[in-house]
């Protein structure tokens, strides 16, 4: 059953039972098992409540891949930019703002150090999907969890 969610200036119907019913249907292991990805998902025992709080309400685990890359590494600070996407089952009702960029600070929902918008711009959607499919595109800095160096 669709619910309706009010994210700052975002209006989203969302069934959060199907979206959580699919993400409980796959594995960790389903997933890329390069390092970065192994990384990535290492680092989301640290996210804290509140991050994992709006992934919960989503119906979405982060540690199951909708997509997630790493883009670059601060070989100062050894944190690396990671971003990616998960799927829901939902639409989009009202934009904060229409016609500008996708990633504009007016549609970003930020929790602690982790950006968040929705699109309904889908890429690397499963067939096993339900349908209809929003999309929650993210970005994150993190460490290097992993015991393996990278390269």
């Amino acid at each position: 059953m669709m619910k309706t969610f009010y994210l700052q200036d975002w209006v989203l119907k969302i069934d959060v039972e199907k979206t959580k019913e699919y993400y409980n249907s796959i594995t960790v292991e389903e997933g890329c098992d390069c390092d970065y990805c192994k990384n990535y998902i290492m680092n989301c025992k640290t996210f804290s409540k509140e991050v994992m709080d709006f992934y919960t309400i989503l119906g979405i685990d982060p540690r199951k891949e909708g997509e997630f890359m790493e883009y670059e590494t601060d070989i100062n600070t050894n944190e690396h930019l990671y971003m990616g996407l998960y799927h829901l089952v939902g639409k989009i009702v009202k934009r904060p703002s229409a016609g500008i960029r996708k990633w504009d600070d007016l549609n970003i929902i930020g929790i602690d150090n982790v950006k968040f918008i929705f699109t309904d711009e889908l890429d690397l959607v499963s067939e096993n999907f339900p349908r209809p499919v929003l999309q929650l595109e993210f970005e994150v800095t993190l460490p290097w969890l992993l015991k393996e160096k990278h390269l």
